[in-house]
Protein backbone atom coordinates (compact mmCIF):
# COMPACT_ATOMS: atom_id res chain seq x y z
CA UNK A 1 0.00 0.00 0.00
CA UNK A 2 2.26 2.42 0.63
CA UNK A 3 5.38 1.17 -1.41
CA UNK A 4 6.80 2.76 -4.87
CA UNK A 5 6.88 1.05 -8.08
CA UNK A 6 8.29 -2.35 -8.33
CA UNK A 7 12.10 -2.28 -8.74
CA UNK A 8 12.23 1.47 -7.25
CA UNK A 9 13.03 1.72 -3.29
CA UNK A 10 11.79 4.54 -0.63
CA UNK A 11 13.61 6.61 0.66
CA UNK A 12 11.57 6.57 3.83
CA UNK A 13 12.07 2.66 5.42
CA UNK A 14 10.44 3.44 8.88
CA UNK A 15 14.18 4.35 10.15
CA UNK A 16 15.04 7.86 11.01
CA UNK A 17 16.44 9.91 7.90
CA UNK A 18 18.31 12.97 7.88
CA UNK A 19 16.43 16.08 6.11
CA UNK A 20 18.02 19.56 5.78
CA UNK A 21 15.27 22.15 7.18
CA UNK A 22 15.62 24.72 3.29
CA UNK A 23 12.95 27.16 3.51
CA UNK A 24 10.66 28.49 6.87
CA UNK A 25 7.79 30.56 5.61
CA UNK A 26 5.39 31.95 7.83
CA UNK A 27 1.75 30.89 6.11
CA UNK A 28 -0.79 32.50 9.25
CA UNK A 29 -0.42 34.16 12.94
CA UNK A 30 -0.08 30.47 14.04
CA UNK A 31 1.16 28.28 10.90
CA UNK A 32 4.64 28.06 9.49
CA UNK A 33 5.85 26.35 6.31
CA UNK A 34 8.63 24.50 6.41
CA UNK A 35 10.63 22.54 3.62
CA UNK A 36 12.85 19.86 4.04
CA UNK A 37 15.14 18.13 1.88
CA UNK A 38 17.33 14.75 1.96
CA UNK A 39 21.13 15.35 3.41
CA UNK A 40 22.63 12.51 1.65
CA UNK A 41 22.75 11.47 -1.64
CA UNK A 42 20.33 9.07 -2.82
CA UNK A 43 21.06 5.37 -3.15
CA UNK A 44 20.34 4.51 -7.07
CA UNK A 45 17.30 3.15 -7.45
CA UNK A 46 15.74 5.19 -4.52
CA UNK A 47 13.04 7.96 -4.91
CA UNK A 48 11.27 10.18 -2.32
CA UNK A 49 7.47 8.29 -1.82
CA UNK A 50 4.68 9.58 0.54
CA UNK A 51 1.38 8.54 -0.15
CA UNK A 52 -1.53 10.63 -0.50
CA UNK A 53 -2.66 11.19 3.44
CA UNK A 54 0.05 9.73 5.00
CA UNK A 55 2.35 10.77 7.33
CA UNK A 56 5.90 11.09 8.92
CA UNK A 57 7.68 11.26 12.27
CA UNK A 58 10.10 14.10 13.57
CA UNK A 59 12.16 13.16 16.16
CA UNK A 60 13.61 16.05 18.58
CA UNK A 61 16.07 15.70 21.41
CA UNK A 62 13.83 16.60 24.32
CA UNK A 63 16.75 19.06 26.02
CA UNK A 64 16.62 22.90 24.94
CA UNK A 65 18.51 24.05 22.40
CA UNK A 66 20.73 27.23 22.78
CA UNK A 67 21.01 27.53 19.16
CA UNK A 68 19.22 30.86 17.28
CA UNK A 69 16.14 30.63 15.40
CA UNK A 70 15.29 32.05 11.82
CA UNK A 71 14.26 35.24 12.27
CA UNK A 72 10.29 34.87 11.57
CA UNK A 73 10.48 32.24 14.32
CA UNK A 74 12.37 34.00 16.84
CA UNK A 75 9.68 37.20 15.74
CA UNK A 76 6.77 34.38 16.76
CA UNK A 77 8.44 33.11 19.84
CA UNK A 78 8.70 36.87 21.49
CA UNK A 79 5.23 37.48 20.26
CA UNK A 80 3.81 33.96 22.08
CA UNK A 81 5.41 33.84 25.56
CA UNK A 82 4.95 31.01 27.09
CA UNK A 83 6.63 28.99 30.33
CA UNK A 84 7.76 26.13 27.85
CA UNK A 85 9.61 28.55 26.19
CA UNK A 86 11.85 29.89 29.44
CA UNK A 87 15.25 28.33 29.10
CA UNK A 88 15.82 26.14 32.38
CA UNK A 89 19.71 26.24 34.11
CA UNK A 90 22.37 24.42 32.13
CA UNK A 91 21.70 20.39 33.51
CA UNK A 92 23.83 17.20 32.05
CA UNK A 93 23.55 16.03 29.35
CA UNK A 94 21.68 12.40 30.25
CA UNK A 95 23.71 9.45 27.74
CA UNK A 96 21.90 7.05 25.92
CA UNK A 97 22.52 3.96 28.19
CA UNK A 98 21.69 5.52 30.51
CA UNK A 99 17.53 6.16 30.10
CA UNK A 100 14.74 4.64 28.16
CA UNK A 101 14.94 6.51 24.51
CA UNK A 102 11.96 7.90 25.62
CA UNK A 103 13.07 10.16 28.08
CA UNK A 104 15.88 11.50 25.71
CA UNK A 105 13.31 12.18 22.43
CA UNK A 106 10.11 12.98 21.56
CA UNK A 107 8.29 12.90 18.15
CA UNK A 108 5.14 13.81 16.32
CA UNK A 109 3.54 12.50 13.22
CA UNK A 110 2.93 15.53 10.27
CA UNK A 111 1.63 15.60 6.82
CA UNK A 112 3.30 16.71 3.75
CA UNK A 113 1.05 19.03 1.89
CA UNK A 114 3.53 18.25 -0.77
CA UNK A 115 6.76 16.22 -2.08
CA UNK A 116 9.33 16.28 -5.03
CA UNK A 117 10.67 13.00 -6.21
CA UNK A 118 13.44 14.88 -8.19
CA UNK A 119 15.19 16.32 -5.15
CA UNK A 120 13.89 14.21 -2.23
CA UNK A 121 12.35 17.00 -0.37
CA UNK A 122 9.14 17.86 0.97
CA UNK A 123 6.66 20.57 2.89
CA UNK A 124 4.83 20.43 6.04
CA UNK A 125 2.43 22.67 7.82
CA UNK A 126 2.36 22.91 11.28
CA UNK A 127 0.93 24.56 14.06
CA UNK A 128 3.07 26.73 16.31
CA UNK A 129 1.36 26.16 20.37
CA UNK A 130 2.75 28.47 22.65
CA UNK A 131 3.07 25.42 25.19
CA UNK A 132 4.15 22.74 23.21
CA UNK A 133 7.32 20.69 23.69
CA UNK A 134 7.87 20.07 19.35
CA UNK A 135 6.94 24.13 19.27
CA UNK A 136 10.07 24.49 21.60
CA UNK A 137 11.97 22.79 18.95
CA UNK A 138 10.72 23.86 15.96
CA UNK A 139 11.16 27.58 17.18
CA UNK A 140 15.10 26.97 17.23
CA UNK A 141 15.19 25.70 13.49
CA UNK A 142 16.87 27.98 10.74
CA UNK A 143 17.62 27.62 7.23
CA UNK A 144 20.57 24.61 7.60
CA UNK A 145 19.69 22.63 10.78
CA UNK A 146 19.43 18.86 10.09
CA UNK A 147 16.03 16.97 11.46
CA UNK A 148 15.66 13.75 11.75
CA UNK A 149 12.44 12.37 10.18
CA UNK A 150 11.03 8.46 9.50
CA UNK A 151 8.11 6.77 7.89
CA UNK A 152 5.51 6.51 6.35
CA UNK A 153 2.38 5.82 8.41
CA UNK A 154 -1.45 5.81 7.38
CA UNK A 155 -4.18 3.61 7.03
CA UNK A 156 -6.14 5.52 4.38
CA UNK A 157 -5.46 3.77 0.60
CA UNK A 158 -7.36 5.18 -2.26
CA UNK A 159 -8.96 3.21 -5.46
CA UNK A 160 -9.51 5.25 -8.32
CA UNK A 161 -13.45 5.38 -9.24
CA UNK A 162 -13.60 3.62 -5.81
CA UNK A 163 -16.10 6.38 -4.72
CA UNK A 164 -18.57 8.37 -6.96
CA UNK A 165 -18.62 11.25 -4.23
CA UNK A 166 -16.13 12.06 -1.74
CA UNK A 167 -16.20 14.76 1.16
CA UNK A 168 -14.19 16.15 3.43
CA UNK A 169 -14.80 18.00 6.38
CA UNK A 170 -11.58 20.39 7.72
CA UNK A 171 -9.96 21.57 10.89
CA UNK A 172 -7.11 24.01 10.47
CA UNK A 173 -4.14 22.10 9.92
CA UNK A 174 -6.52 19.20 9.49
CA UNK A 175 -6.79 20.00 5.85
CA UNK A 176 -3.09 18.88 5.07
CA UNK A 177 -3.99 15.42 4.57
CA UNK A 178 -6.90 15.76 3.02
CA UNK A 179 -5.39 18.15 0.28
CA UNK A 180 -2.94 15.74 -0.80
CA UNK A 181 -5.36 13.36 -1.31
CA UNK A 182 -7.73 14.93 -3.10
CA UNK A 183 -4.56 16.81 -5.25
CA UNK A 184 -3.88 12.95 -6.08
CA UNK A 185 -7.16 12.19 -7.03
CA UNK A 186 -7.45 15.59 -9.53
CA UNK A 187 -3.95 14.69 -10.95
CA UNK A 188 -5.38 11.19 -12.10
CA UNK A 189 -7.04 11.68 -15.55
CA UNK A 190 -8.77 8.62 -15.36
CA UNK A 191 -10.52 9.47 -11.60
CA UNK A 192 -13.92 11.03 -11.81
CA UNK A 193 -14.90 10.86 -8.43
CA UNK A 194 -16.53 13.89 -7.11
CA UNK A 195 -14.65 16.35 -4.37
CA UNK A 196 -16.12 18.43 -2.04
CA UNK A 197 -14.15 19.96 0.62
CA UNK A 198 -15.15 21.56 3.76
CA UNK A 199 -12.87 23.57 5.26
CA UNK A 200 -13.40 25.26 8.87
CA UNK A 201 -11.06 27.87 10.20
CA UNK A 202 -10.94 30.45 13.24
CA UNK A 203 -11.22 33.76 10.85
CA UNK A 204 -9.98 34.75 7.24
CA UNK A 205 -6.30 35.33 8.53
CA UNK A 206 -5.79 31.73 9.74
CA UNK A 207 -7.45 30.35 6.48
CA UNK A 208 -4.55 27.72 4.57
CA UNK A 209 -3.68 26.75 0.84
CA UNK A 210 -6.73 29.32 0.09
CA UNK A 211 -4.71 30.13 -3.34
CA UNK A 212 -3.87 26.29 -4.35
CA UNK A 213 -7.72 25.46 -3.50
CA UNK A 214 -9.15 28.40 -5.53
CA UNK A 215 -7.16 26.98 -8.73
CA UNK A 216 -7.99 23.68 -8.09
CA UNK A 217 -11.66 24.90 -7.97
CA UNK A 218 -11.22 25.02 -12.03
CA UNK A 219 -11.57 21.12 -12.52
CA UNK A 220 -15.02 20.15 -13.25
CA UNK A 221 -15.04 17.43 -10.15
CA UNK A 222 -14.03 19.78 -7.21
CA UNK A 223 -15.81 21.72 -5.24
CA UNK A 224 -14.91 23.56 -1.81
CA UNK A 225 -16.27 25.79 0.54
CA UNK A 226 -14.77 27.95 4.00
CA UNK A 227 -16.53 28.50 6.77
CA UNK A 228 -14.39 30.64 9.52
CA UNK A 229 -15.77 31.11 12.97
CA UNK A 230 -15.22 34.55 13.50
CA UNK A 231 -15.95 37.60 10.84
CA UNK A 232 -12.58 39.54 9.42
CA UNK A 233 -13.68 42.36 11.42
CA UNK A 234 -13.72 40.56 14.93
CA UNK A 235 -10.51 39.05 14.19
CA UNK A 236 -7.29 40.12 16.51
CA UNK A 237 -4.44 39.49 14.34
CA UNK A 238 -1.54 41.09 13.03
CA UNK A 239 -1.30 38.97 10.18
CA UNK A 240 -3.11 40.13 6.91
CA UNK A 241 -5.16 38.26 4.66
CA UNK A 242 -6.52 39.17 0.93
CA UNK A 243 -10.17 40.16 1.34
CA UNK A 244 -13.21 37.73 -0.01
CA UNK A 245 -12.87 37.29 -3.66
CA UNK A 246 -15.33 37.66 -5.90
CA UNK A 247 -17.51 34.48 -5.67
CA UNK A 248 -15.08 33.01 -3.13
CA UNK A 249 -17.11 30.60 -1.56
CA UNK A 250 -15.86 32.27 1.98
CA UNK A 251 -18.74 31.82 4.90
CA UNK A 252 -17.98 33.82 8.06
CA UNK A 253 -19.60 32.22 10.05
CA UNK A 254 -19.29 28.58 12.36
CA UNK A 255 -20.53 25.68 10.42
CA UNK A 256 -23.61 23.67 11.68
CA UNK A 257 -25.59 20.59 11.53
CA UNK A 258 -28.06 22.07 9.22
CA UNK A 259 -25.19 23.27 6.79
CA UNK A 260 -23.82 19.78 6.86
CA UNK A 261 -26.84 18.03 6.42
CA UNK A 262 -27.84 20.55 3.13
CA UNK A 263 -24.60 19.85 2.27
CA UNK A 264 -24.82 16.39 2.03
CA UNK A 265 -28.20 15.74 0.86
CA UNK A 266 -27.43 17.82 -1.93
CA UNK A 267 -25.14 14.86 -3.48
CA UNK A 268 -26.78 12.58 -6.52
CA UNK A 269 -26.62 9.57 -3.81
CA UNK A 270 -25.83 8.76 -0.57
CA UNK A 271 -25.68 4.91 -1.23
CA UNK A 272 -23.04 2.94 0.36
CA UNK A 273 -21.29 2.14 -2.84
CA UNK A 274 -21.54 6.14 -3.74
CA UNK A 275 -20.40 8.09 -0.59
CA UNK A 276 -17.03 8.46 1.71
CA UNK A 277 -16.79 11.26 3.99
CA UNK A 278 -13.54 12.21 5.55
CA UNK A 279 -13.19 13.67 8.59
CA UNK A 280 -9.87 15.86 10.01
CA UNK A 281 -9.57 18.01 13.41
CA UNK A 282 -9.89 17.75 16.61
CA UNK A 283 -11.87 15.50 18.62
CA UNK A 284 -14.70 17.47 19.53
CA UNK A 285 -15.14 18.87 15.77
CA UNK A 286 -14.87 15.17 14.73
CA UNK A 287 -17.50 13.96 17.14
CA UNK A 288 -19.65 16.83 16.05
CA UNK A 289 -19.49 16.11 12.61
CA UNK A 290 -20.13 12.25 13.23
CA UNK A 291 -23.44 12.80 15.11
CA UNK A 292 -24.67 14.59 12.31
CA UNK A 293 -23.58 11.49 9.63
CA UNK A 294 -25.29 9.32 12.00
CA UNK A 295 -28.73 11.35 12.23
CA UNK A 296 -28.46 10.94 8.20
CA UNK A 297 -27.92 7.64 8.24
CA UNK A 298 -24.20 7.78 6.77
CA UNK A 299 -22.06 4.95 8.01
CA UNK A 300 -18.97 5.13 5.12
CA UNK A 301 -16.76 7.51 7.08
CA UNK A 302 -12.72 7.60 7.64
CA UNK A 303 -11.15 9.95 10.26
CA UNK A 304 -7.72 11.30 10.13
CA UNK A 305 -6.61 12.05 13.17
CA UNK A 306 -4.57 15.08 14.38
CA UNK A 307 -1.23 15.05 16.54
CA UNK A 308 -2.39 15.65 19.48
CA UNK A 309 -4.34 12.11 19.32
CA UNK A 310 -2.31 10.27 17.66
CA UNK A 311 0.96 10.81 19.18
CA UNK A 312 1.04 9.13 22.16
CA UNK A 313 0.33 5.81 20.60
CA UNK A 314 2.88 6.15 17.45
CA UNK A 315 6.29 4.62 17.45
CA UNK A 316 9.41 6.82 18.30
Amino acid sequence: RHQPSVGVSNVFDRTYQRFTCCEITQETEQVFRFRFQLQQERVPGQTLYIPPGCHLLLRAPRHRSNDLADEKLKSWRENHPASCHTRPAPTARIKKYDTKEDDLYLSRPYTPVAHRREDCSFEMLIKMEPNGAMTDYLLSLNVGRITKWKGVYGEFAWDRNRYRNLVAFTQGVGIAPIYTAFRAILDDEEDETHLTLVACFRDLQSVLLRDRLREMASYWNFRYSIYTSRKSSDAVSTFHSDPIKYKEPIYEQRLDGKDVERLLSSLPSRASDSLLVLLCGTEPFTRFLTGCLEKMGIENCFTFYTVARVHSSLPR
